[in-house]
């Protein structure tokens, strides 16, 4: 005997819920995200682990800094200081491994 169908297509899972299980919530993952976006809790079960599925606002970019931005930061002798130290402390591979 064949197992028959749903004839209406509903879906087994209720989606008013707040809580799904990890298997139903990769099935229905996008009505999910819509629902989320719309604001609504969505919770996602894993054992005894709870995640929330919430919208993330978009993050604002980063400016960029005009040339010059940190010409009055360091005068000149500190510059040259700070590279002098820099090149002092860099490690150099032996010679002989070349």
């Amino acid at each position: 005997m064949k197992a028959r169908h749903d004839a209406r297509g509903k879906p087994r899972v209720n989606l008013q819920a707040e809580s799904f299980s990890l298997s139903s919530a990769k099935t229905y993952l996008g009505r999910l995200m819509e629902k989320a976006a719309r604001g609504e809790i969505v919770y996602i079960v894993r054992g005894q682990r709870r995640f929330i599925l919430q919208e993330v606002p978009p993050i604002d970019p980063i400016p960029v800094r005009p040339p010059g931005y940190f010409a009055s930061c360091y005068s000149k002798a500190e510059i040259q200081e700070e590279n002098r130290l820099a090149k002092a402390s860099v490690v150099r591979a032996p010679k002989d491994l070349e």
